[in-house]
């Protein structure tokens, strides 16, 4: 064997030993990372060496613990969404939690148009409210109400008779598939109110000129 032939044999068995070491070494921090894993998802303890020696066995107990997730995750939304599903509008109407003013021009609004809800429907849930809108007009915002029914196109009447009732004038009101608006006022203030049939929320804008 001559020289040349001596030193490429010599390079090939370092790079095959560079490569056994960098293989080695990456394997290890790789199975050092699933093993830290597997003990805090799921417990499993296996050990640096015992993870290299019997991969297949972690692999596939891994793999059984993943579907068992997965599976108690499906039965759990299923089980949730026939929950959701089972209540009554009634329900959900007590399981809203009523949001609470934040200042007294957020109160005042939503005092204002809560009374006009109420007188058209009963019970209402005050769910959003944001004020200081439309130029800044003080008394200006929007707010959104929870009921304890599902909208339907007669409501719009009820929502009519309130604001008449208040002494303000009904200037629209119309139904467009499942959409329903009204529109009422004077020349001080508009009321945009608008709700989807079937639906269990109500929203209005409140438009003030003056104060």
């Amino acid at each position: 064997m001559d020289q040349k032939t001596k030193t490429i044999a010599v390079v090939v068995v370092a790079v095959v030993v560079v490569g056994c070491l960098y293989f080695g070494i990456n394997r290890w921090r790789q199975q050092r990372l699933v093993n830290q894993y597997l003990k805090g998802a799921y417990g499993l303890n296996t050990g640096m060496m015992g993870g290299l020696i019997g991969g297949g066995d972690v692999s596939e107990k891994v793999a059984k613990e993943i579907a068992k997730e997965m599976a108690k995750a499906d039965v759990q939304q299923k089980l949730d969404e026939a929950k959701e599903a089972s209540k009554s509008p009634e329900d959900i109407y007590d399981d809203t939690k009523e949001m609470a003013t934040y200042d007294a021009n957020s109160k005042a609004l939503a005092d204002e148009v809560k009374k006009i809800m109420e007188n058209a429907f009963g019970k209402v849930k005050l769910t959003s409210i944001s004020t200081g809108l439309y130029g800044g007009v003080a008394g200006s915002g929007a707010v959104e109400f929870k009921l304890d029914h599902l909208m339907t196109g007669s409501d719009l009447g009820a929502l009519s008779k309130a604001f008449t009732d208040a002494g303000f004038q009904v200037i629209q009101s119309g139904l467009e598939d499942k959409t329903a608006s009204l529109m009422a006022g004077n020349d001080a203030v508009s009321y945009v109110v608008g709700f989807e049939v079937e639906e269990q929320t109500i929203d209005v804008t409140v438009l003030r000129t003056s104060q």
